[in-house]
């Protein structure tokens, strides 16, 4: 089979120029960022019939002269082995696009682009690559990144969306499905009973896509003395302006400690949602045991709820991290601390400025809430987030502009926004799904690093990632997506994280879009 392949790419040698086709992208106006650390970055590195490379200024002046080359080494190839260029400026917070249109080869190849421009600005990455003939299959992970292997303890659910464990020594886990059912897996195995069924106190969930469903569940630090759990679900509500509504709810566990009790139901919040998406949908318990919950803008595009959008209105609680007390007041009491008790503001806020921060969870060392909020239509964010921090939601999209005229409505200074720690753009993915900093013992290399995912590189294909932030110096995280154990592609989209009672990190994903067919899964995150 080799060895006709190899006839099939010296018969094609006739048929092609041995000259390399240089292209690279439109150049465009410039737009004033936030950041003043000038760089080049290069986001990503794509395959197919050539190689191509995504160049963006990241800085606030122009970068010129950009210098790039284009270059693999190994395998077996007579075409395209190298290209480079010039490009004679490149726009802060704009892209250019290089590429060797058409490779012609076979075997595996390892492709490294580099930059530099005039400034002093350079990046390079290096990723591995398989020829064959004239395709070019980029192998998932960056040649640095840790080597993971996933291996899979429940299947066949539908649009598996949150994944915990109950914290009362039994190692079970507990996986929830979008339609709303609950299911325990102990001793990996999946019970067919479920702990709780949802499903008709949810909102309609469109089984092609939705953003509506159970989205939550998290159980009480103290779970195996009072049995008491929480869920986040979408309840059906019409009304002007009202698509459906958001539910927090209480629930206790049954004599059969896998089984819950449906009828137990103690509504402990409700929020109105004016669009069926952007709904977040986190519960967490904090290391200070109050309860915090996730809720995004209300959805729609762009935050176009009201005049200055919800992310920026403290007077609702939509767009916003809350944190209360469960364990006080009917049906919840309110810390003493919260940033806006005695002034003006929702008194549950404890942050604001968020799109949909869908997952967020807390460093079980450090303490930090660690929260991605998924972006607009350019940018996805991962914030560390403090006691009444604004995080820019809809003045800026990550750490670049969206609408600075309400800044300026509103009166707020750029600089008093708190940034997040990493962003990436839509070249790299489309859909940020955050997870947990790694504390488990398994994994020695992964400790102390932030693993999370992008649900997919596109709307219509189930192309998730996996990624790491490693925090290189106080204050600076670099993203690295992990490598593949026999380096193939996922394949599937990311829908949650979750970890075990050992501080194991697991993944949930889907293999088709929606939640009609049952092609979730829940795989165990192991560094080989």
């Amino acid at each position: 089979m080799m060895s006709k392949s190899i006839g099939i790419v010296v018969a094609m040698m006739f048929l092609f120029s041995m000259v390399s086709v240089i292209a690279y992208g439109d150049i465009q106006q410039p737009l004033q960022i936030i950041s003043a650390d000038g760089k080049l970055e290069i986001e990503v590195i794509t395959g197919g019939l050539g190689i191509s490379a995504i160049i963006r200024n990241t800085g606030n002046i122009n970068a010129t002269n950009v210098s790039w080359t284009i270059e693999t080494s190994g395998g077996f190839i007579l075409l395209g082995k190298q290209a480079s260029g010039m490009i004679p400026r490149v726009f802060p917070n704009f892209t250019t696009t290089v590429k060797i249109p058409l490779v012609l080869g076979i075997g595996q190849t390892q492709i490294r682009v580099t930059v530099e421009s005039s400034e002093g600005g350079s990046a390079e990455m290096v990723r591995n690559a398989r020829v064959h003939i004239i395709t070019v299959k980029i192998i998932p992970g960056d040649v640095n990144g840790l080597r993971i292997r996933l291996d899979r303890i429940a299947q066949r659910l539908h649009a598996p969306t949150v994944l915990t464990n109950a914290g009362d020594g039994t190692n079970r886990l507990f996986v929830g499905e979008q339609t709303g059912k609950i299911f325990v897996i102990e001793d990996g195995n999946r019970l067919k009973t479920p702990f709780l069924d949802l499903s008709d106190k949810l909102a309609t969930v469109n089984p092609m896509y939705d953003e509506k469903g159970l989205l939550g569940l998290v159980f009480h630090p103290n779970y195996s003395s009072n049995g008491r759990f929480f869920v986040f679900y979408s309840a059906p509500k019409s009304g002007p302006g009202v698509d459906h509504e958001s539910i927090i709810a209480a629930y206790q566990v049954s004599t059969n400690p896998n089984v819950a009790d449906l009828d137990s139901e103690q509504v402990i919040l409700r929020v109105d949602e004016p669009e069926g998406n952007h709904n977040g949908g986190q519960l967490a318990f904090g290391p200070d045991g109050y309860l915090y919950i996730g809720l995004g803008d209300g959805g729609g595009a762009g935050d176009q709820h009201g005049t200055i959008g919800n992310g920026q209105n403290i007077s609702v609680l939509l767009g916003k991290i809350l944190r209360i007390d469960v364990d006080s007041g009917s049906p919840y009491a309110i810390p003493a601390d919260n940033p806006f008790v005695g002034s003006d503001g929702g008194d549950e806020i404890f942050a604001y400025g968020f799109r949909n921060p869908y997952r967020f969870s807390f460093d079980q060392m450090t303490g930090d809430l660690f929260v991605a909020d998924v972006g607009q239509d350019e940018w996805e964010e991962i914030d560390i987030v403090i006691s009444g921090g604004n995080y820019g939601w809809r003045i800026l999209e990550g750490t670049h502009p969206y609408d600075l005229a309400l800044a300026t409505l509103l009166g707020i200074n750029l600089s008093s926004l708190e940034a997040p720690i990493h962003d990436y753009s839509h070249d790299v993915g489309h859909s940020i799904i955050g997870g947990y900093v790694y504390r488990g013992s398994a994994s020695a290399d992964l400790m102390g690093k932030y693993v999370f995912g992008d649900w997919s590189t596109g709307f219509f294909v189930s192309n998730g990632k996996l990624f790491y932030l490693n925090e290189t110096q106080p204050g600076v995280w670099e993203r690295v997506e992990f490598q593949m154990d026999g380096d193939k592609p996922l394949q599937r989209s990311v829908l949650s994280f979750g970890v075990d009672e050992a501080g194991e990190i697991y993944v949930c994903t889907t293999r088709t879009i929606g939640s009609l067919r049952a092609t979730g899964e829940v795989w165990q995150i192991t560094v080989v």
